[in-house]
């Protein structure tokens, strides 16, 4: 009997140890579920803002002609004076610079490969940039009303006002949620040219030479660059990019006028080009 008890006695423990073991088991956390990996193939829309940095080159034309049916002598330019022309062309060429804000919309479509994401990209900028020089100078040779030595000034400018791009990118994945990318494509931009000449053979008089001109032309040109995005929760991504963009020249072309005696002209025209570089924020909403 009491070997039966003593039996009995002994496997009390093994039996409560089970619903322990199990109860234990019951209330360990299950395991976390693996990474979500991002996706990077599809449409999606966003904006973006940052600074650009422009230089033209402009180049000033001054070729001794006087203008078609002008009924007028040449200005400072005749009788082997082609030297006064060299001057006002050196003072009237030169490196404009500004700088400013960039900022606007975009939109492209990713497909993400095995190694490569593929995309196309445009968009849509404000592009507001104003830069001018002036050169000066004095006319090396006197010819009808123009001393030698009389000074002389040009005020060159360049404007624009917005940006279109059109580009290709290519990706490469450095981590599931983080995407390198080169780009390159066609820019569009409107860009405005102006000079404005005047002399002072006369000081302080109304008989000084005085002439403006004007152009402006929507000019395509190509843009390249690169860039990082990030891939935050949901849908949502950030980027953070740089673009290098050359425009063509616009040229604007005028007449200087001096109204002493008979009236005097002179054909004047100036060139200018444009290069940008952009660096700038974006957010993007994937669909």
């Amino acid at each position: 009997m009491n070997r039966r008890f003593l039996r009995s006695a002994s496997a009390l423990p093994v039996l409560f140890a089970g619903p322990a073991v199990a109860a234990d088991m019951a209330l360990k956390a299950p395991p976390p579920p693996p990474p979500t990996v991002f996706s990077w193939t599809g449409f999606y829309v966003g904006l973006n803002a940052g600074g650009t940095w422009a230089r033209s080159g402009a180049d000033t034309s001054e070729n001794c002609n006087v203008p078609g049916g002008a009924p007028a002598f040449p200005y400072f330019c005749e009788n082997g004076s082609a030297a006064n022309a060299a001057a006002v062309n050196a003072a009237g060429s030169g490196t404009i610079t500004a700088s400013g804000f960039i900022g606007g919309i975009q939109a492209g479509y990713n497909w993400q490969g095995p190694n490569l994401i593929y995309g196309l990209e445009t968009d849509f900028d404000s592009f507001h940039l104003r830069g001018s020089r002036q050169g000066t100078g004095t006319y090396p040779v006197g010819i009808n009303v123009v001393p030698a030595g009389a000074p002389f000034a040009i005020d060159s400018s360049f404007n624009t006002d917005w940006l279109y791009t059109l580009r290709g990118r290519i990706g490469v994945p450095v981590s599931s949620n983080l995407m390198a990318y080169a780009t390159g494509g066609l820019a569009l931009t409107r860009l405005g040219v102006s000079n404005s000449f005047s002399d002072n053979i006369v000081p302080n008089a109304a008989f000084n030479g005085a002439g403006t001109a004007n152009g402006s032309e929507t000019k395509a040109g190509w843009v390249v660059g690169g860039g990082m995005e990030y891939a935050l929760v949901k849908n949502w991504s950030v980027k953070a990019e740089y673009l290098f963009m050359k425009f063509g020249k616009v040229t604007a072309t005028g007449t200087i006028f001096n109204p002493t005696g008979p009236g005097y002209v002179q054909g004047i025209s100036n060139s200018s080009d444009l290069t940008a570089q952009v660096a700038r924020l974006g957010v993007n909403y994937k669909f």
